[in-house]
């Protein structure tokens, strides 16, 4: 497991990682309070793209 993001004003861990796995993300925030329909937060495109990606390749 890999802490990947820090959130700077308090040194507590936000994100984590799981590299071993194809896609394993963890979020201690709300990625959806900065999401629109239009402007999805990076975290939903990622996933999104993900998926495809193992549709694609199944």
């Amino acid at each position: 497991m890999k802490a990947t993001g820090i959130n700077p004003d308090t040194g507590l861990v936000e994100i984590i990682e799981l590299p071993s796995h194809k896609w394993f993300v963890g979020v201690q925030f709300h990625p959806e309070y900065s999401s629109t329909v239009l402007k999805p937060h990076p975290v939903f495109m990622a996933f999104i793209k993900a998926a495809i990606s193992e549709k694609v390749e199944a």
